[in-house]
């Protein structure tokens, strides 16, 4: 139903009088039109818009304004649909061309009906402003958004301007997609609650945050500072915020501003730091352990000394022989100790000092076995050299540090064997130089004992605390066969044996 419309009266002459100065006068357009299109009056500013000189020359040239006008004809139709059911319109928003030169400009039309006393609409009158700096300004800036939007949308992290009142309170105006992968959030919901950014906050970082953003805002200064977040998820990120003044007033400061993910970074420089706090750990107990070592020595020295001065005397009683004889075992494997630690600690430290050279692997393993020979002969073990000596077999070591490496395979191979079992020394040629491997069939390890056989002080097994040994054996041979330029490996199963295999170049790497 169509809502009750005042009909317009008869107006006095005087009425009129008055009304046709407000109408000529009026600094923007006025006009009076009939609903089938045709323009009925214009005031002098109506007509100075649609680059006429005058109303009578404006009036016989517009016959439809539907066509000739709007852009869009059917702006005419959407602007009498709503006359016909408000009974007026404001700012109602076209573009139009101006009717003598046809440029093209936007508008903002406010109008009324205007009916007899029967309800009949007689004409339509209202007004017009030219709008056009207005739309375009409006458009340059939905341009400008979109094109914000779409850099933003590409930068991993969040691009945001935000408005800082003078008591600190921060109103968001703009905030890019990254802010969901970031917090967690959409960007809608920050700027409809501005509050949401400061909540995740981490409750450690919050007042701080709080007094730097209002410090930096205040005295208009650059803003860089890193905090954590805690999100939704109980997920901890750190975040780095940077922001800079863009305008300000007496409403407080506008600033614009990224903030990017630092986690990553964040975690690095804790695992750099918990590094450098271990190797800083792992040195202090190299150089100790070898103070240590060098300070044994003096005495140690001393005991063997006497010790064997004591085994040569005649008349010692036999259990005093036998004292004394194990006394000298047991220096000679403290002395033994001292010289793994102090090479262990060389090695870790870099301070160990090499003489590589081309070296006969056959003859090295040969003068090995012979120190060890008679060792295995106690526990009656088979030791098979299948090294090809038809074959030379050179590999680019230290001669001394090399025959130190076999030796404690082959002596780890004969202490881990069983009785009657047997030792097998074998070597192959491989890209990276000579690879050989000292094999028992000994009690073997598991899986887990065999990634910590060349670990410092390990000892594996329960059977193995039976066998003497100090467990810097694996760890010494693997630092040496490293620091030569090899590789070193264990495969092993309970029950079965252990095979050691060592890669060492063939020429200077």
């Amino acid at each position: 139903m169509r809502p009750a419309i005042v009909p317009a009266r008869t107006a006095s002459r005087a009425e009129l009088a008055d009304f046709t100065s407000f109408f000529d006068f009026l600094p923007i357009g006025a006009y009076r039109s009939s609903p089938d299109g045709r323009q009925l009056r214009a005031n002098p500013a109506l007509v100075k818009l649609n680059d006429y000189a005058s109303e009578a020359e404006m009036l016989p040239a517009v016959h439809d304004i539907a066509t000739e006008w709007y852009v869009d004809p059917t702006r005419r139709d959407t602007f009498r649909a709503l006359l016909e059911r408000d009974g007026h319109v404001t700012g109602f928003v076209s573009e139009i061309y101006r009717h003598k030169s046809r440029e093209r400009i936007w508008i903002s039309e406010n109008a009324r009906l205007v009916c007899d006393d029967d309800g009949t609409i007689l004409y339509y009158e209202g007004t017009v402003e030219e709008v056009t700096d207005r739309v375009r300004a409006e458009a340059a800036l939905r341009t400008s958004e979109e094109q914000l939007r779409q850099v933003s949308a590409h930068i991993p992290g969040i691009v945001y301007r935000v408005h800082v009142a003078p008591d600190g309170t921060r109103r968001f105006t703009y905030m890019s997609p990254g802010v969901r992968a970031l917090y967690g959030v959409e960007p809608e919901d920050v700027l409809a609650d501005s509050a949401l950014i400061a909540s995740l906050t981490h409750p450690d970082d919050r007042d701080r945050m709080r007094a730097e953003t209002l410090a930096a805002a205040l005295n208009r200064a650059p803003l860089a500072t890193e905090i954590r977040i805690l999100r939704r998820d109980g997920t901890v990120k750190w975040v780095q915020v940077t922001s800079s003044s863009v305008s300000n007033d007496a409403t407080g400061n506008v600033r614009a501003g990224v903030m990017i993910d630092i986690t990553e970074r964040k975690q690095a420089e804790a695992m750099r730091l918990d590094r450098d706090r271990a190797e800083a750990a792992s040195r202090a107990k190299t150089d100790f352990l070898s103070l240590v070592s060098h300070e044994l020595r003096t005495p140690l020295n001393a005991i063997l000394g006497f010790s064997q001065l004591m085994a040569r005397d005649p008349t010692l009683q036999p259990k005093h022989r036998m004292w004394t004889h194990e006394m000298l075992t047991s220096g000679r494997h403290l002395v033994g100790l001292v010289e793994d630690i102090l090479d262990l600690s060389g090695a870790q430290s870099g301070r160990l000092s090499l003489q590589c050279t081309a070296v006969d692997l056959q003859r090295i393993v040969e003068e090995a076995w012979a120190m060890l020979a008679a060792d295995g002969a106690r526990s009656q073990l088979d030791f098979v050299d299948a090294i090809d000596g038809a074959s030379r077999w050179v590999v680019y070591a230290d001669p001394k540090r090399l025959k130190q490496v076999v030796s404690n395979l082959i002596s780890n191979a004969i202490k881990y064997n069983n009785a009657g079992g047997r030792i097998t020394v074998e070597a192959t040629r491989v890209d990276a130089g000579v690879e050989f491997s000292v094999e028992d069939t000994g009690i073997g390890m598991t899986a887990d004992q065999c990634a910590r056989a060349f670990n410092p002080f390990e000892r594996m097994s329960a059977n193995r605390s039976q066998v003497a040994g100090t467990g810097l054996g694996l760890a010494l041979a693997k630092q040496l066969v490293e620091a030569m330029h090899g590789s070193i490996r264990v495969d092993s199963q309970p029950g079965v044996g252990s095979r050691f295999t060592v890669t060492l170049p063939s020429t200077p790497p």
